[in-house]
């Protein structure tokens, strides 16, 4: 069959997206439009698979991970990580931006969600620094891409839709995030450090043995949360999205009853917001799942196939050409539906080529992770220049240099498959096949 059903259909998407038209319905368009030129099905099977996308146990963890995270971020959580890590870093040469980039990292294992990263962290720290001395750049720059250690360290929601998606171990997923996130703040880190010293940078006051430990005491309910989340998913005493449903009714006790930063009348806009959040991000993968059915049926994995036979990749190669499409996809796309339209044809196709599941996994959600702060789409690097009131391109320059950095990081973990796996292997052998 002719590939031109194929070319409309990203075409179609890519034109609609030029235009303006938000991302769920330029799929769903284009999807119609060519269920209905090019094919003699009928068009409710766009909502038949619509709806057979989003008919997932593992997706309903979703809305609890989104609603935990901003439950904590409404309740001010974020002080309190603000004030441990000052605590640990603040005293280093550019205290501010380690701290920015340390409580990225802990609040990651509390939202899951970069977004809710760079709002709730930025709007604390942006106008801090800049009032530091800190250039607004630099400033914007480190808060965008430490943001993104959200969809990395677990829980990640992008991770639950791999694992949906490409029927693999949540478990594993969460676990192979924790090495590579680690690895990425360091790195983030030690480009703060330079920065901090080439342009004088100040350091906070070094805190006492005594101011940690009072900083310990005041954060050790938020920082047990992660340890309930990942520790009750890998000791099998609950499922994924369980473990989201709990971290929602730890938030609640926390912010209602123990710390009473939010009253019950509260609760509602932040109802409201996570339900906003939620149907976005189950619009998209409904939308893509649809979008999907029909690259099957115009057997778009074959088409791909081709492509790498003729281009006699071996399985570096292939990682080479997985790390250039998911750059490139991650500029222009949210990771949600990427993954839902590229995974089903590019998974059986690595793991044929003898990649890990769980390794090809942590490569596609590692490089659509970024693509939060690499324009256009950018969604974090946006938001921060909005908190920041700078121009994007005025921050382009230090953007390049923290991406350098990650990505010299993230190449590493890449092509040593070892860094990502050897702990899933140690935690759940039985899912990662050593």
């Amino acid at each position: 069959m002719s590939g031109v059903p194929i070319f409309v259909l990203f075409g179609g998407m890519v034109a609609l997206m030029f235009l303006g038209i938000p991302l769920a319905f330029s799929i769903f368009a284009a999807s119609a439009a060519v269920l209905l030129v090019y094919t003699d099905l009928p068009l409710w099977q766009i909502m038949q698979r619509f709806f057979s996308g989003v008919d997932s146990f593992v997706l309903t963890a979703i809305p609890f991970f989104l609603l935990a995270g901003n439950l904590m971020n409404s309740g001010k959580i974020t002080d309190k990580l603000i004030n441990l890590s000052s605590v640990m870093v603040g005293h280093l040469r550019g205290g501010l931006a380690h701290i920015n980039v340390l409580v990225s990292l802990l609040f990651g294992g509390i939202s899951g969600s970069a977004v809710a990263d760079t709002s709730g962290i930025g709007t604390i720290l942006i106008p801090a620094m800049v009032k530091k001395g800190y250039t607004a750049s630099f400033t914007v720059a480190v808060t965008a891409t430490s943001s993104v250690l959200g969809q990395i360290i677990p829980p990640s929601l992008i991770m639950i839709v791999y694992a949906s998606t490409a029927s693999v171990s949540v478990q594993a997923m969460f676990i192979a995030g924790i090495v590579p996130g680690i690895l990425l703040a360091l790195s983030m880190m030690i480009v703060s450090y330079i920065y901090a010293v080439k342009y004088d940078y100040p350091r906070e006051e070094r805190r006492t043995f005594r101011d940690f430990v009072r900083a310990i005491n005041d954060s050790i309910l938020i920082l047990i949360m992660p340890f309930i989340i990942i520790g009750g998913v890998l000791t099998g005493i609950f499922t994924a999205t369980e473990s989201a449903a709990i971290a929602v009714l730890y938030s609640l006790i926390i912010t209602l009853f123990v710390d009473k930063t939010l009253k019950p009348k509260d609760l509602v806009p932040i109802f409201i917001n996570t339900a906003k959040g939620t149907a976005t991000t189950l619009l998209c993968i409904g939308a893509a799942t649809a979008f999907g059915y029909l690259l099957a049926y115009f057997r778009g994995a074959e088409y791909v196939l081709r492509l790498l036979e003729a281009m006699n990749l071996t399985q570096s190669g292939f990682i080479v050409f997985l790390i250039v499409l998911f750059a490139i996809v991650g500029m222009f796309m949210d990771a949600t539906p990427a993954i839902c339209i590229f995974v089903p044809i590019i998974a059986p196709i690595g793991m044929e080529m003898g990649l890990n599941g769980i390794h090809l996994g942590m490569i596609i959600c590692l490089l659509l992770a970024f693509g939060l702060v690499t324009p256009p789409y950018g969604l974090c690097f946006l938001l921060g220049c909005q908190i920041g009131k700078i121009a994007p391109p005025a921050v382009f320059r230090d953007l390049g240099v923290f991406l350098l950095a990650v990505l010299i990081t993230v190449l590493v973990v890449i092509f040593a498959p070892g860094l990502i796996l050897w702990l899933p292997g140690i935690v759940v052998p039985q899912v990662v096949g050593g």
